[in-house]
Protein backbone atom coordinates (compact mmCIF):
# COMPACT_ATOMS: atom_id res chain seq x y z
CA UNK A 1 0.00 0.00 0.00
CA UNK A 2 1.72 2.96 -0.95
CA UNK A 3 2.46 6.22 1.20
CA UNK A 4 -0.07 8.78 2.49
CA UNK A 5 1.23 12.19 0.52
CA UNK A 6 2.84 14.78 3.21
CA UNK A 7 0.73 17.66 4.40
CA UNK A 8 1.93 20.44 2.02
CA UNK A 9 0.46 23.12 4.40
CA UNK A 10 2.16 21.17 7.55
CA UNK A 11 5.55 21.27 5.43
CA UNK A 12 5.58 25.06 4.77
CA UNK A 13 4.22 25.65 8.45
CA UNK A 14 7.73 23.65 9.96
CA UNK A 15 9.82 25.24 7.35
CA UNK A 16 8.92 28.49 8.07
CA UNK A 17 8.90 28.11 12.03
CA UNK A 18 12.57 26.75 11.03
CA UNK A 19 14.00 30.06 10.56
CA UNK A 20 16.76 27.88 7.77
CA UNK A 21 15.64 29.19 4.20
CA UNK A 22 14.92 26.56 1.68
CA UNK A 23 17.19 23.86 3.61
CA UNK A 24 14.05 23.30 5.79
CA UNK A 25 12.13 22.66 3.32
CA UNK A 26 12.26 18.82 1.73
CA UNK A 27 12.21 19.27 -2.04
CA UNK A 28 11.09 15.09 -1.98
CA UNK A 29 8.43 15.27 0.68
CA UNK A 30 6.92 18.85 -1.58
CA UNK A 31 6.87 16.57 -4.48
CA UNK A 32 5.14 13.47 -3.19
CA UNK A 33 2.36 16.01 -1.65
CA UNK A 34 1.93 17.17 -5.42
CA UNK A 35 1.93 14.19 -7.36
CA UNK A 36 4.69 14.90 -8.86
CA UNK A 37 8.28 12.99 -9.60
CA UNK A 38 10.99 16.30 -8.47
CA UNK A 39 10.62 19.57 -7.81
CA UNK A 40 13.16 22.20 -8.36
CA UNK A 41 14.02 25.99 -7.78
CA UNK A 42 15.85 27.64 -9.78
CA UNK A 43 16.98 31.58 -8.74
CA UNK A 44 18.35 34.34 -11.06
CA UNK A 45 21.99 35.50 -10.30
CA UNK A 46 24.83 37.06 -12.77
CA UNK A 47 25.02 33.51 -14.55
CA UNK A 48 21.45 33.13 -15.40
CA UNK A 49 19.06 30.46 -13.40
CA UNK A 50 20.84 29.31 -10.18
CA UNK A 51 19.32 25.58 -9.22
CA UNK A 52 19.66 25.94 -5.65
CA UNK A 53 16.76 23.64 -4.16
CA UNK A 54 16.33 20.06 -5.47
CA UNK A 55 16.40 16.41 -4.51
CA UNK A 56 20.12 14.44 -4.83
CA UNK A 57 18.33 11.49 -5.99
CA UNK A 58 16.36 13.60 -8.60
CA UNK A 59 18.56 12.50 -11.23
CA UNK A 60 15.65 13.01 -14.49
CA UNK A 61 14.47 16.45 -12.75
CA UNK A 62 18.34 17.54 -12.61
CA UNK A 63 18.97 16.86 -16.50
CA UNK A 64 16.17 18.40 -17.33
CA UNK A 65 16.95 21.51 -15.69
CA UNK A 66 21.01 21.51 -16.82
CA UNK A 67 19.33 21.15 -20.62
CA UNK A 68 17.35 24.12 -20.63
CA UNK A 69 20.66 25.81 -18.66
CA UNK A 70 22.52 24.93 -21.58
CA UNK A 71 19.63 26.28 -24.23
CA UNK A 72 18.67 28.87 -22.36
CA UNK A 73 14.99 28.00 -23.07
CA UNK A 74 12.32 25.95 -21.61
CA UNK A 75 9.29 26.16 -18.86
CA UNK A 76 11.57 26.89 -16.22
CA UNK A 77 12.97 29.82 -18.44
CA UNK A 78 10.13 31.46 -19.49
CA UNK A 79 8.24 30.85 -16.62
CA UNK A 80 11.11 33.21 -14.42
CA UNK A 81 11.15 35.78 -17.29
CA UNK A 82 7.52 36.32 -17.66
CA UNK A 83 6.39 35.66 -14.52
CA UNK A 84 3.76 33.39 -15.99
CA UNK A 85 3.17 29.97 -14.72
CA UNK A 86 4.10 27.69 -17.55
CA UNK A 87 2.01 23.80 -17.34
CA UNK A 88 2.79 21.40 -19.98
CA UNK A 89 1.05 18.15 -19.71
CA UNK A 90 3.42 16.37 -22.10
CA UNK A 91 6.94 17.73 -23.65
CA UNK A 92 6.38 14.78 -26.44
CA UNK A 93 3.40 16.61 -28.05
CA UNK A 94 4.33 20.15 -28.11
CA UNK A 95 4.93 21.33 -31.80
CA UNK A 96 9.22 21.48 -32.05
CA UNK A 97 8.97 25.46 -32.69
CA UNK A 98 7.97 26.07 -29.25
CA UNK A 99 11.55 25.12 -28.09
CA UNK A 100 12.82 24.39 -30.94
CA UNK A 101 16.50 23.33 -29.43
CA UNK A 102 15.26 22.09 -26.38
CA UNK A 103 12.29 19.67 -27.44
CA UNK A 104 14.34 17.40 -29.76
CA UNK A 105 16.59 16.68 -26.87
CA UNK A 106 14.12 16.20 -23.97
CA UNK A 107 13.08 13.51 -25.90
CA UNK A 108 15.56 11.20 -24.88
CA UNK A 109 14.82 12.35 -21.14
CA UNK A 110 12.47 10.34 -18.73
CA UNK A 111 10.89 13.76 -18.02
CA UNK A 112 7.25 14.63 -20.05
CA UNK A 113 4.87 16.55 -17.75
CA UNK A 114 6.52 19.96 -16.76
CA UNK A 115 5.06 22.47 -14.42
CA UNK A 116 7.08 25.96 -13.96
CA UNK A 117 5.67 28.47 -11.66
CA UNK A 118 7.38 31.80 -11.26
CA UNK A 119 9.09 33.48 -8.11
CA UNK A 120 8.41 36.97 -8.21
CA UNK A 121 7.60 39.90 -5.98
CA UNK A 122 5.36 42.12 -8.04
CA UNK A 123 7.34 43.12 -11.05
CA UNK A 124 11.08 41.87 -9.46
CA UNK A 125 11.58 38.50 -10.95
CA UNK A 126 13.21 35.80 -8.73
CA UNK A 127 13.02 32.87 -10.71
CA UNK A 128 10.95 29.72 -11.04
CA UNK A 129 9.87 26.78 -9.12
CA UNK A 130 9.19 23.29 -11.54
CA UNK A 131 7.87 20.33 -10.80
CA UNK A 132 7.77 17.53 -13.38
CA UNK A 133 6.24 13.68 -13.30
CA UNK A 134 7.64 11.18 -15.76
CA UNK A 135 4.00 10.53 -17.50
CA UNK A 136 1.99 12.66 -18.83
CA UNK A 137 -0.22 14.50 -16.94
CA UNK A 138 -2.44 17.88 -16.23
CA UNK A 139 -2.40 18.70 -13.05
CA UNK A 140 -5.64 18.88 -10.77
CA UNK A 141 -7.48 22.00 -9.58
CA UNK A 142 -6.30 21.26 -5.89
CA UNK A 143 -2.58 20.17 -6.99
CA UNK A 144 -2.74 23.76 -8.94
CA UNK A 145 -3.47 25.40 -5.79
CA UNK A 146 -1.29 23.67 -3.69
CA UNK A 147 1.62 23.93 -5.85
CA UNK A 148 0.80 27.93 -6.49
CA UNK A 149 0.71 27.87 -2.43
CA UNK A 150 4.22 26.25 -2.77
CA UNK A 151 5.54 29.33 -5.27
CA UNK A 152 4.08 32.08 -2.99
CA UNK A 153 5.71 30.35 0.07
CA UNK A 154 8.80 30.18 -1.43
CA UNK A 155 8.96 33.48 -2.22
CA UNK A 156 8.94 34.67 1.17
CA UNK A 157 11.37 32.42 2.14
CA UNK A 158 13.52 33.03 -0.62
CA UNK A 159 13.30 37.28 0.85
CA UNK A 160 14.19 36.33 4.11
CA UNK A 161 17.84 36.62 5.86
CA UNK A 162 18.60 32.87 5.75
CA UNK A 163 16.64 32.51 1.70
CA UNK A 164 18.87 30.62 -0.16
CA UNK A 165 21.85 31.23 1.67
CA UNK A 166 20.49 28.47 4.60
CA UNK A 167 21.60 25.82 2.02
CA UNK A 168 25.20 26.20 2.28
CA UNK A 169 24.97 25.84 5.85
CA UNK A 170 22.55 23.17 6.69
CA UNK A 171 22.52 21.06 3.49
CA UNK A 172 25.97 19.19 2.33
CA UNK A 173 24.70 19.38 -0.65
CA UNK A 174 26.97 21.87 -2.76
CA UNK A 175 25.19 24.25 -5.37
CA UNK A 176 24.46 22.04 -7.99
CA UNK A 177 26.22 24.08 -10.64
CA UNK A 178 29.25 24.91 -8.78
CA UNK A 179 31.86 22.98 -11.07
CA UNK A 180 30.48 24.71 -14.07
CA UNK A 181 30.81 27.88 -12.58
CA UNK A 182 34.05 26.89 -11.11
CA UNK A 183 35.14 25.99 -14.86
CA UNK A 184 33.67 29.73 -16.02
CA UNK A 185 36.02 31.04 -13.36
CA UNK A 186 39.20 28.99 -15.23
CA UNK A 187 38.33 30.15 -18.57
CA UNK A 188 37.92 33.88 -17.27
CA UNK A 189 41.33 33.65 -15.83
CA UNK A 190 43.25 31.15 -18.85
CA UNK A 191 41.68 32.79 -21.63
CA UNK A 192 41.33 36.53 -20.51
CA UNK A 193 37.63 36.81 -21.20
CA UNK A 194 34.38 37.70 -19.24
CA UNK A 195 32.86 35.33 -17.08
CA UNK A 196 29.77 35.69 -19.62
CA UNK A 197 32.00 34.90 -22.65
CA UNK A 198 32.68 32.03 -20.36
CA UNK A 199 29.71 30.59 -19.76
CA UNK A 200 28.41 31.02 -23.64
CA UNK A 201 31.51 28.62 -24.18
CA UNK A 202 30.88 26.55 -22.07
CA UNK A 203 27.15 26.03 -23.29
CA UNK A 204 27.86 25.98 -27.02
CA UNK A 205 30.68 23.40 -26.32
CA UNK A 206 28.19 21.06 -24.26
CA UNK A 207 25.40 21.93 -27.46
CA UNK A 208 27.32 21.42 -30.38
CA UNK A 209 29.11 17.96 -29.13
CA UNK A 210 25.43 16.82 -27.27
CA UNK A 211 27.37 16.32 -23.79
CA UNK A 212 25.86 17.45 -20.75
CA UNK A 213 27.18 20.83 -19.23
CA UNK A 214 29.18 19.31 -16.01
CA UNK A 215 31.04 16.77 -17.80
CA UNK A 216 32.67 19.44 -19.96
CA UNK A 217 33.23 21.60 -16.96
CA UNK A 218 34.79 18.44 -15.81
CA UNK A 219 37.46 18.62 -18.41
CA UNK A 220 38.12 22.16 -18.41
CA UNK A 221 38.63 22.41 -14.49
CA UNK A 222 41.16 19.35 -14.77
CA UNK A 223 42.79 20.25 -18.32
CA UNK A 224 40.99 17.46 -19.82
CA UNK A 225 39.46 19.80 -22.80
CA UNK A 226 40.79 22.66 -25.82
CA UNK A 227 38.49 24.88 -24.95
CA UNK A 228 41.21 26.06 -22.29
CA UNK A 229 43.06 26.63 -25.23
CA UNK A 230 43.44 30.38 -26.85
CA UNK A 231 42.72 30.43 -30.41
CA UNK A 232 45.47 30.54 -32.73
CA UNK A 233 46.82 33.68 -33.99
CA UNK A 234 45.22 35.17 -37.17
CA UNK A 235 46.50 38.12 -39.41
CA UNK A 236 44.80 41.36 -38.86
CA UNK A 237 42.40 41.82 -41.69
CA UNK A 238 43.53 44.74 -44.16
CA UNK A 239 42.77 48.38 -43.42
CA UNK A 240 39.03 48.92 -45.98
CA UNK A 241 40.58 52.57 -46.42
CA UNK A 242 43.70 51.72 -47.58
CA UNK A 243 44.32 51.13 -51.56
Amino acid sequence: MPAAAPDLAALLATATEAGQGLAALPPAACAHALGLDGLAISLFNRAGLELVWYDPADTAGMAFEDLQYTLGEGPTCDAARTGEPVIVPDLHALPDHRWPALLPAARDQSVRAVYALPLHLGVIRLGALTGHRGTPARPTRGQMADALALAEAATLIVLTPQGADGLSRHNPQPLHRALIHQAAGALTFRLHIPIDQALTRLRAYAFTYDRPLLDVAHDVVHHRSRLDQPPPDRPSPPDPQLP
